[in-house]
């Protein structure tokens, strides 16, 4: 179990990490960072300040912690897509 724990933590910045380490070479990558940097400053802002809109009654906070993981993971996998995207596009110009 705990096994599981650490890898569910760890996997979205193995994912950004990758999504860094494929972007590098973009000429816009300081683009895209800061971008990705807005989005991820303004859905965390909805999680800590409009959550309860979402969950209702959430006495231990469980629910808004599950949602922000959520929200992190589901913008590494976006962001790991994208250089996926990207590195292939540009590879496929070579």
């Amino acid at each position: 179990m705990y096994t599981y724990t650490i890898l569910l933590l760890l996997f979205p910045s193995v994912l950004w990490l990758a999504a860094l380490l494929m972007l590098r070479e973009v000429k816009y990558f300081w683009k895209i960072c800061i971008t990705h940097t807005l989005i991820f400053i303004t859905y965390m802002t909805f999680v800590i300040c409009f959550s309860r809109l979402l969950i209702s009654h959430d006495e231990y906070g469980l629910g808004e912690m599950f949602l922000g993981y959520l929200l992190i993971t589901t913008h590494s996998i976006v962001g790991f897509v994208q250089g996926l995207y990207l590195t292939s596009k540009k590879r496929l110009k070579r």
